[in-house]
Formats: structure tokens, sequence, C-alpha cells
């Protein structure tokens, strides 16, 4: 799937895919909210969540590292260094 068709599906629709097919990188509490970030196919996946009632309020796509960056000190890549290790 596309980062373009992703978008264009309802949001129901996005969070079922993430929930099925979707590795979470990061879950982030900030005040109110909680920012889930999300590796989908060749795309990474930001859903925002209101942490009182658990509604999402936003899912937003995006393809470039630049938006990884407030990310990249909590990803954890310790089982992918393990897995890539040779014996």
């Amino acid at each position: 799937m596309m980062m373009k068709s992703f978008s264009r599906l309802k949001r129901w629709q996005q969070l079922d895919l993430l929930k099925r097919f979707a590795i979470t990188l990061v879950v982030c509490e900030r005040l109110k909210f909680v920012v889930s970030l999300y590796e989908l196919y060749d795309f990474y996946v930001e859903v925002y969540t209101i942490q009182e009632s658990g509604e999402v309020i936003m899912v937003s796509a995006f393809k470039d590292t630049k938006s990884l960056e407030p990310y990249l000190e909590q990803i954890d890549i310790s089982e992918l260094v393990d897995y890539l290790r040779i014996p």
C-alpha cells in the first residue's frame, strides 16, 4: 500500500491497518495526548490520542526522515541490532 492510498482511507480503516500490519516504534505521553509512531510498509504514521478519553484525533502519515528527528532518541533498536549480529 502506498502512503497516498493510506491517507485516503477512513480513520477506522487506517487504525485497523496499523493494528494488523504496523510496527510500533515509540509511544510518547505529552500533556493531554499520547502520540504513537508506527512504521507501516515504506512510510511512518503518527497517531494522536486524547489520554482521558482514548479518542483518536489525528492520524498523519509521512515519509521524510526529518519528521522522525523528535523520536530518534526514544526508538529502541536493540532487537534490530541483535538480529543483525553475525554469530
